[in-house]
This record gives C-alpha cells, structure tokens and sequence, in this order.
C-alpha cells in the first residue's frame, strides 16, 4: 500500500532520483515533488524506476522526454479522483506507461509521446508525424481497456488543431483500404489497423508549462471501449472534448 503521506526528506529523495549528474532534471521535476505531495508520494513508491529511467537519457531530448513524462503523472495527480500506478504492466513491455483509477472503479491506461521539434516549430503540427506516433502506440494498448494517447510537444498551442484532420485522414485511408499505407507503418493492412485503431479511445493534446497545461481532447468514434463523459470532463476540464 502507498503511503498516505511523503516519509523521505526531499533532498534526499531528489539527489537518490537524480544523482549529481542530471541537475536539469533535478531542477525541472525538484518544484513538482516541493508543490504537490500527492506527486512525491507517487516519486517516493516509484523511486527505483524513475532513478533508472533518469541514467537512462544521453541527451537533451531523451531528458525531456522523461520530464514530460513524470508531468503527466503530476498533472493525473492533481485531480484526487484519480489514483495512478506507473509501469504496473511491467517494465521494458511494450504496454501504457500508466494505469489510472477513476473515482475508485473506472480503470484505464496512459501512454505518454512527446513530439520532439522538428527542423521549425510548424514540423510538429505536421499530420504525418501525428500518424506516425499514433500508429507507433496502437500495439501498446490492451483491448479489454479504455486507452488514452497523450501527446505533447515544444510547439505552438495551434499545433493541438492537427490531432483531428490527422485522425480523420487515418480512418479515410482505413475506409478506402490503403493497405501499403499501414503496411509501411507496422500493421499487416488496413483492417488490421481498424483492429488495433479500436483499442484508441481518445487522444489528449497538452500545450504550456506543467502544472498550467491547456487541453484538447479529441474522442475516437470508433474505440471499443469509449470515454465516458464523467471522465472525458475530468481528463480536459477546462475544454469542450471533440471528435471528428
């Protein structure tokens, strides 16, 4: 059972997360763990993965992609109706990298995908690069489960517009039987990725700084098991969720 409050000394719990030779890191993910104790709580029960996850970076990107990562579950915590397990379908599998409660009985998943920058900021926003990391999870989601695709990036919030044409482009290409299409992105055609695509129940575009992220929620007609409304609110409270 998790604790119900942090034991481990700050300082302590940040230099064992992140030694001496990630201060960037340190220095990012430090103000989280002082400003919500429900994220340290979850920093201090998952501390032996995220100290590895942390050596594990050999650049830049690799450490924002891991900080964007843990900004997730800071932002899950923030709503008390969730809890959040990290990794719980073991590690090095390709699954979600979370499996969150809602309200004590509505259970689904979260895999993380940061958009790296591309050659200029509007690369991001690109649809194809969209498709490419939709197409890149689909295989890491159960099918008996609600799945949530989060994506973020170092791009302009307008970049949030591109999740549904590149949505709506996939399902067109799906509908006219592209099969080379998907062939060339890892399914053995077009209706093994209608199989797979159903397992997506929404994707959730975040844009800004942790802890002040804007959300677009696009909501996938097609997924077998559906966001309800309760939890579609909850996951994007500030927005109306969208599908197209």
């Amino acid at each position: 059972m998790r604790p119900a409050s942090p034991t481990i000394p700050l300082p302590e719990l940040t230099t064992y997360l992140f030694g001496v030779d990630h201060v960037e890191l340190a220095a990012e993910v430090g103000p989280w763990l002082a400003r919500s104790p429900r994220f340290r709580v979850f920093a201090e029960t998952y501390r032996d993965k995220i100290r590895k996850k942390a050596r594990g970076p050999r650049d830049d990107e690799g450490r924002r992609d891991l900080a964007f990562e843990l900004s997730i579950a800071l932002r899950i915590l923030e709503e008390r109706r969730f809890t959040l397990e990290y990794e719980s379908y073991g590690v090095g599998q390709r699954a979600p990298d979370f499996r969150v409660t809602f309200r004590g009985n509505t259970r689904f998943n979260v895999e993380v995908r940061r958009l790296r920058s591309g050659p200029t900021p509007d690369t991001t926003a690109d649809p194809a690069r969209i498709v490419r990391a939709v197409c890149d999870k689909l295989g890491q989601m159960p099918p008996s489960m609600i799945n949530v695709l989060v994506f973020g990036a170092d791009a302009p919030s307008s970049a949030a517009d591109a999740i549904a044409p590149a949505m709506l482009g996939l399902q067109d290409h799906a509908a006219k039987k592209d099969d080379a299409l998907f062939q060339q992105r890892g399914f053995t055609g077009a209706r093994d990725f209608l199989r797979q695509y159903q397992r997506l129940s929404g994707g959730l575009w975040l844009t800004g700084k942790p802890g002040e992220y804007r959300a677009t929620l696009w909501r996938n007609p097609q997924a077998r098991h559906p966001l309800p409304a309760d939890l579609a609110r909850a996951l994007s409270p500030n927005e109306k969720p969208v599908s197209r």
